[in-house]
């Protein structure tokens, strides 16, 4: 698996060659378009109704708060709920599912949460739904956490796992066990290995080369024309 420096500085080195001193393109730009055509890319794929893999997800672990439940507005719970103190990130939008894969507790070996979509909420408790289950919803960027049976309100922290739509997004959130960074961006880059050679290519068509045609255009006047030849040479 290859991190984000990896396939950031080996784009840069492609096209940074090519590029006048005056006209540098920054490591953090060079990132953000990998985020954007790593979601298309992700999106395309499960759009296709494809198993989701496991290299594509990432794992937080998220402290929660005893909270009013009227905070969750226009639920009726009549008792108080845990919710994350920090918002979750962003997940990939898809057609027929959301980005979120677990929410459970710190301990991985014990049951997943029942994970159910917000409007699902005001039926907690109510016919099929099993008493002793313990609910997770998300609402306004916070994960709640509706456990039936009030002894498990005294849960300090939740583990989710998604697949997020920036990966640096989680770095904010530390580790359960070890509480260091969530993620950094020395760390393996959650993608495919068959979708870096593509998502590469279309960086390189639809975003490093503009720079470049960008740098070509302003240059004739100090003598630091851009070759954009050799950078589709090099691709």
């Amino acid at each position: 698996m290859a991190t984000l420096n990896e396939i950031a500085y080996d784009l840069l080195t492609i096209v940074k060659p090519q590029l006048s001193d005056d006209n540098d393109i920054e490591l953090r730009q060079v990132k953000y378009w990998i985020h954007n055509q790593r979601a298309l890319w992700i999106r395309n794929e499960l759009n296709k109704n494809r198993t989701i893999d496991a290299t594509l997800e990432q794992t937080l672990c998220a402290d929660l708060e005893l909270v009013d439940a009227s905070d969750c507005c226009g639920i009726d719970l009549d008792c108080n709920i845990l919710r994350t103190k920090q918002k979750i990130p962003k997940t990939i939008e898809l057609h027929s599912k959301e980005g979120i894969t677990r929410v459970g507790p710190v301990n991985k070996k014990r049951r997943g949460f029942a994970y159910i979509s917000y409007s699902r909420v005001p039926w907690i408790g109510n016919g099929r739904f099993n008493s002793k289950s313990i609910f997770a919803f998300l609402h306004d960027e916070y994960m709640y956490i509706y456990p039936l049976d009030p002894k498990y309100q005294k849960m300090e922290k939740t583990i989710i796992r998604g697949i997020f739509e920036d990966p640096t997004s989680i770095s904010s959130f530390n580790n359960c066990d070890t509480n260091t960074p969530c993620y950094t961006d020395d760390d393996d880059y959650p993608i495919k290995t068959w979708m870096i050679p593509p998502m590469k290519e279309s960086i390189m068509k639809s975003n490093l080369i503009i720079a470049v045609q960008a740098e070509a255009q302003q240059d004739d006047s100090n003598n630091a024309k851009s070759d954009l030849s050799n950078v589709q040479q090099q691709r």
